[in-house]
């Protein structure tokens, strides 16, 4: 009995031990740099859009140990071109590198500057380590412990950023749109109305000058889907499908906008399957403008 206890304890002081160790070994992004005991660089990512994965880390491990690095939500990442967008970290994140390993990571994130031309794979950044302000923190740990990594959620940031309209915010998912109103509201004690109007702040208001087109695309397996409209410099303009795991097979989906609020020439629509644009496609929308003005003209 006695050498059982005896034994028993010794797994313990081992467990024990294990933690410790891996604990010594977890590093913040930038300590970690610091001390050389990785290499990194950091890059956009256009296989993404700027709300969803827009940075990847290429991370190499030069030590003989296993090195956990920590990457905090509320975190920045800041492009070397100051014409890019800045980046929020908005989901905390563990990564694992084994002795000497070389690896990659997809880092969770939203644009913070809405004038800024979005990043691609040439852009560079850099990491600050730290906290842009508290309540862009507070907004970055709700937007993870929700999963509101989503257009609206962008919306949200932008808002907070810009001390904007609270209203400007909107989702095809209400119950979603009105969770993150609340908590901009009770974050900045401004006020919110649950819809308006307005074509730009409503996704289910009907378009007046309606364009629009459809992608057809093969799923083997469910997948949650998006349709995205975005300027000419990549910046997310509208939401305008959203739906969850989308059953396998082929489908044809439909998009939409009003052409009289969107006046852009150019505009460009992204077919998004989970984190990822699966097509970029661009749209020449003063020709469609002016093909609805000569429908119309027309029936006159």
């Amino acid at each position: 009995m006695e050498k059982s206890i005896t034994t028993s304890i010794l797994l313990l002081l081992l467990f024990a031990g294990n933690i410790f160790n891996a604990s010594a070994n977890t590093l913040k992004l930038n300590d970690a740099i610091q001390s050389k005991k990785i290499s990194c660089s950091i890059h956009g990512n256009s296989s993404s859009t700027h709300y969803l994965e827009p940075v990847v880390l290429e991370l190499t491990n030069n030590s003989n140990e296993v090195l956990s690095i920590v990457v905090s939500g509320g975190e920045m990442f800041i492009p070397t071109d100051s014409n890019k967008q800045n980046i929020l970290v908005t989901h905390t994140e563990l990564l694992v590198l084994q002795p000497k390993e070389k690896n990659s990571f997809k880092i969770k994130g939203m644009c913070t500057e809405r004038n800024d031309a979005s990043g691609n794979d040439q852009t560079i950044y850099t990491s600050n380590g730290i906290n842009y302000n508290d309540k862009l923190k507070k907004l970055a740990d709700f937007i993870s412990a929700k999963k509101y990594q989503s257009s609206a959620a962008q919306f949200a940031v932008w808002s907070l950023i810009n001390d904007g309209d609270i209203n400007s915010i909107y989702s095809s998912d209400s119950t979603e749109e009105n969770d993150i109103k609340k908590f901009i509201a009770n974050l900045t004690g401004k006020t919110f109305t649950v819809k308006t109007k307005d074509y730009r702040y409503n996704y289910y208001a009907p378009p007046k000058e309606k364009v629009g087109g459809n992608f057809e695309y093969s799923f083997t397996k469910a997948q949650d889907i998006q349709i995205a409209m975005f300027d000419e410099n990549g910046i997310l303009v509208r939401e305008l499908f959203n739906q969850k795991k989308v059953p396998s097979g082929t489908h044809k989906l439909s998009f939409e906008y009003d052409s009289s609020v969107y006046t852009d020439a150019v505009y460009y629509f992204k077919l998004i399957v989970g984190n990822e644009v699966m097509v970029n496609r661009k749209w020449d929308a003063q020709a469609m403008r002016d093909s609805f003005k000569n429908k119309i003209e027309n029936r006159e």
